[in-house]
């Protein structure tokens, strides 16, 4: 129960200030839609950062291993991966 405690005071104010902001907003239909397929996206994009990892991990393509090499996969995944979702947002709304 103390760790419940933790969580919502740790969040509280993201939680309730995004939580108003979505009410002052009034998402129509194709908007919640649109924050949907978004969290979709993300989600795949981590499962593919966590795969491009792996097998960066299991197999040696550098000569000498570098953080910043693994920090540049997950970098990329999530640019292609927001250019993909802007491109279904121009897509839906214009």
């Amino acid at each position: 129960m103390e760790t419940y405690i933790q969580f919502f005071k740790r969040h509280f104010v993201w939680i309730f200030g995004g939580l108003v902001a979505a009410f002052l907003l009034v998402p129509s239909f194709a908007e919640i839609r649109t924050i949907l397929l978004l969290i979709i996206a993300e989600c795949i994009a981590i499962a593919l950062s966590s795969i491009a990892q792996n097998i960066y991990t299991k197999i040696d393509f550098t000569q000498t291993s570098s953080p910043l090499n693994l920090g540049l996969i997950f970098l990329s995944v999530h640019i292609l991966t927001g250019l993909t979702i802007l491109g279904v947002y121009l897509a839906q709304f214009a």
